[in-house]
């Protein structure tokens, strides 16, 4: 790859110029932080300094991101954003003391998409190849034995359908479903949305979700426990297409990029009983030389098809249900400044500008955690 990030001269610019545009917002940004008695004391010095440095590495990946985009129009796990050694390097450039600064990058798009669920909005008819995705996954880390694990696949998905869709009178989905009627007989009544998810913990609003929802007790060929996920590990709220539906809605592409998709992501999108190769699919994206730097496995389009053995069938499902590139990444800062600490989640967005032909970056939402 010719990224600049692959020397430290290129590492050098994009860290000059993230500093650059931090100098012309920081004055603007830092107000939703800190007020005009930040400097009055010395814990206070040190808050300011851990929020505007953050705020340093939010844009450092930022202008990453954006080089990326320019050299290329592909996202994936063998790209620098995705290497925290490459990250590291970056942060390197500030000459700050070790572990000051973490920078981590994620693919949005590399994630099941909740909103996907739904063909359209508004509207209330549900989206069955999203729906066999959230079957699949479920599928794989749910026990069978309803003795054992009395999580249901059906009353999730009867539930987040209930939750997003509208102009269907309140229907319950199935029979496990939910809407209003039930969620305002709870202790602490709410409403039920029949609409999209503005933020990822609202799913824990929606019957049947909970906290241990990704907990399980299978385990894997090697006899291990698979991984314990987070809901922002395996779900997200973006993947809005731009493009307007015939009646003048808007859609969610529910497409996922196999490119950067986790192994349980992966699980997901494969027919069953195939499900073992999601992570062949892993190693395939991540195997190196002997010499271990130089990927050896270009991820061009329809590079599955090396790893797996589908039918026409099963790969035209495939390929209509995923994507080797995204414009939606989460940046997670966490920043240090003696014993004031600062952890920033920011969500970007990455779009070419028509008029010039530059790759610009806009921040859609960002919240301290």
């Amino acid at each position: 790859m010719n990224s600049i990030l692959y020397n430290e001269k290129g590492v050098a610019l994009v860290v000059t110029l993230a500093i650059v545009a931090i100098l012309l917002a920081t004055a603007l940004q830092m107000g939703k932080f800190t007020g005009d008695s930040a400097m009055e004391t010395l814990a206070y010095k040190d808050q300011f300094q851990a929020d505007q440095l953050a705020l340093s590495g939010i844009n450092i990946a930022a202008m990453i991101l954006v080089d990326d985009a320019a050299k290329n129009d592909i996202d994936t796990v063998q790209e620098a954003w995705a290497d925290p050694d490459k990250l590291l390097l970056a942060v390197n450039e500030l000459k700050l003391e070790k572990d000051t600064l973490t920078i981590k990058i994620t693919d949005e798009l590399s994630k099941i998409q909740v909103n996907a669920l739904l063909v359209e909005f508004p509207g209330n008819q549900i989206n069955s190849d999203q729906s066999r995705i959230w079957e699949n996954f479920f599928r794989l880390r749910f026990l069978t034995d309803k003795s054992m694990d009395k999580r249901d696949p059906a009353e999730i998905i009867n539930s987040l359908k209930d939750w997003l869709d509208s102009g269907d009178d309140d229907a319950v989905s199935g029979v496990s479903g939910a809407e209003s009627d039930y969620y305002l007989d709870l202790d602490s009544p709410y409403e039920c949305a029949n609409g999209p998810f503005d933020h990822i913990d609202e799913l824990m609003n929606v019957k049947g979700i909970s906290k241990d929802l990704l907990k399980t007790e299978i385990l894997d060929q090697a006899d291990e426990p698979i991984d314990e996920l987070e809901l922002s590990d395996v779900f997200t709220i973006y993947g809005l297409d731009l493009e307007k539906t015939g009646k003048g809605g808007f859609r969610y592409s529910g497409k996922v990029n196999i490119n950067t998709a986790g192994v349980d992501v992966l699980a997901g999108l494969l027919p069953e009983g195939m499900e073992e190769f999601a992570r062949d699919l892993a190693d395939y994206r991540a195997q190196k030389s002997e010499e271990g730097d130089v990927f050896v496995n270009p991820l061009d389009k329809g590079w599955y098809k090396k790893v797996i053995d589908l039918s026409e069938k099963e790969q035209a499902w495939l390929d209509s249900a995923i994507t080797y590139s995204s414009h939606i990444f989460k940046i997670e800062c966490i920043a240090r400044k003696n014993d004031a600490k600062t952890n920033l989640v920011a969500f970007l967005k990455r779009e070419k500008q028509k008029e010039s032909g530059k790759w610009m970056f806009q921040i859609i939402q960002m919240e301290r955690k």
